[in-house]
């Protein structure tokens, strides 16, 4: 995990070199700058243009819900200029066996199954049709594993995966600067997927295609 994680960080840092101009003028801006004229200038743009970089932290209360918050999930990014968003997601579940039963889930048809799910994610998300609405492709990597509750069988799979999301985001939420929420439904191709097994007296169902519903609610700083 920890090799992969950080070829997650390699992509991010190559992520961040399309928006490289806007990085290195906002750290000049914050960091080098001492002429007192220019200072003024720069603050009376800013007064009349509030586009500016801004960093995000958030939590993901989506898949919590569907769990019972027995998981720990978020994201962590950056809001550019043009409002391109590189995010890194994080996710650690320990699946209920009701949610892995589920019409929603449908990952395992049977009884007595319970699950855990490590990954990361990173997006590049850009706006498209209308204000808060994105799409973004992804790259990542995720464990799996499911344990019958009875036999005590266990299916462990680990694989890269490619994908897409489309997300909706709203900023000061009721009126309180840099607090946002963000819905996101990423669909994820697995290079390497669990393919359909019996375990115990359930079937455990390929996960070639799978999805989430992320509710993150953090902060823009």
């Amino acid at each position: 995990m920890k090799h992969k994680l950080l070829l997650i960080a390699i992509l991010s840092f190559y992520t961040i070199g399309i928006n490289a101009q806007d990085v290195a003028e906002q750290f000049r801006t914050q960091f080098f700058t001492t002429d007192s004229s220019y200072e003024v200038s720069h603050l009376k743009m800013n007064s009349t243009n509030t586009k500016r970089l801004k960093l995000f932290i958030a939590y993901d209360f989506g898949e919590a819900v569907f769990n019972q918050f027995r998981s720990l999930g978020g994201e962590v990014g950056v809001r550019f200029k043009n409002d391109h968003l590189i995010r890194l997601a994080y996710t650690h579940l320990y699946l209920t066996e009701k949610h892995l039963s589920s019409d929603f889930a449908k990952a395992v048809d049977g009884e007595n199954v319970k699950g855990k799910q490590v990954g990361f994610e990173l997006f590049y998300d850009f706006p498209v049709f209308i204000k808060g609405l994105y799409i973004a492709p992804s790259v990542g990597y995720y464990d799996h594993e499911y344990t019958h509750t009875i036999s005590g069988e266990q299916l462990k799979q680990s694989s890269f995966i490619v994908g897409t999301a489309i997300s909706f985001t709203e900023t000061d939420v009721l009126k309180i600067k840099g607090l946002y929420y963000r819905v996101s439904i990423p669909i994820r191709f697995h290079f390497d997927p669990i393919k359909e097994s019996q375990l115990g007296d359930a079937i455990i169902k390929s996960n070639q295609l799978d999805n989430s519903i992320w509710f993150f609610i953090g902060f823009e700083f």
